[in-house]
C-alpha cells in the first residue's frame, strides 16, 4: 500500500465535516431519454441492460450503439470520474455512525455506488475502510465476527418451531418445536 494514498486518506479524515448524504432521486416517468440513461448509469447498470430498461420500462427504443453515443455526449463515463475522497470519506463514516459498521468492502462499494451516487472504485473502498476501520478489516481477515446475543425471558416464552418437507410427497411429515430458554424439546 502506497504511502501517500494513506497520506491522503488521513488528511481528508480530519478535514471531513458532517454533512447529509443522499441517493438517487428517480427523475419520474415523464423523465427525457438523457435524465432515464444517467439515472440507470448512475445505478451501475451496463449499456445492454439500460437498453433493456429503456424498452420494457420505458417503452423507447434504443440501440447500443446510439446509447454509447448519447453517454459520449452527456460526458457520461466510468474511468477517471471518481467521486471526491473527502466526500467518499464523509460518506463512509455517516453509515458506520448508522450501524453500517460491519460490512466488507464489497458492500460498502455498492452501497457507496448505488445508495449515495458516488463513483467509487473497489480499490479506493477497500483503501478507505482499511484506514477508517482498521479492527473491523482485521476482524473480517481473520473471520473473527461478533456473534448476536440471544435473549430469551424465561421458559415457555419463546418456542421455535420448524418442519422438514422434503419428504412430504412420500406422505412424511416431520415438525418440530423447542423451548427457546431451556432447550427442551415439546414435540419432534
Amino acid at each position: 500500500m502506497e504511502s501517500s494514498n494513506i497520506l491522503k486518506l488521513l488528511c481528508c479524515l480530519l478535514c471531513v465535516a458532517d454533512h447529509d448524504v443522499t441517493g438517487i432521486p428517480y427523475p419520474g416517468d415523464d423523465a427525457s431519454v438523457p435524465e432515464l440513461v444517467q439515472y440507470y448509469h448512475q445505478l451501475c447498470y451496463t449499456s445492454l441492460q439500460i437498453c433493456g430498461f429503456l424498452l420494457f420500462v420505458h417503452g423507447t427504443f434504443m440501440s447500443c450503439s446510439m446509447l454509447k453515443r448519447l453517454k459520449r455526449r452527456l460526458n457520461i463515463r466510468r474511468r477517471n470520474n471518481q467521486s471526491p475522497l473527502p466526500t467518499v470519506v464523509r460518506t463512509i463514516l455517516a453509515l458506520h455512525r448508522n450501524g453500517l459498521s460491519n460490512v466488507g468492502y464489497r458492500y460498502m462499494w455498492r452501497t457507496l455506488n448505488i445508495g449515495f451516487g458516488l463513483c467509487v472504485t473497489q480499490s479506493r473502498a477497500r483503501l478507505c475502510l482499511r484506514t477508517i476501520d482498521q479492527q473491523g478489516v482485521l476482524n473480517r481477515s481473520h473471520r473473527v465476527l461478533r456473534r448476536r446475543v440471544y435473549y430469551n425471558r424465561g421458559p415457555n416464552y419463546l418456542i421455535h418451531v420448524d418442519g422438514y418437507d422434503k419428504l412430504k410427497p412420500y406422505g412424511i411429515a416431520i415438525h418440530g418445536a423447542i423451548d427457546g430458554y431451556s432447550l427442551v424439546n415439546f414435540y419432534g
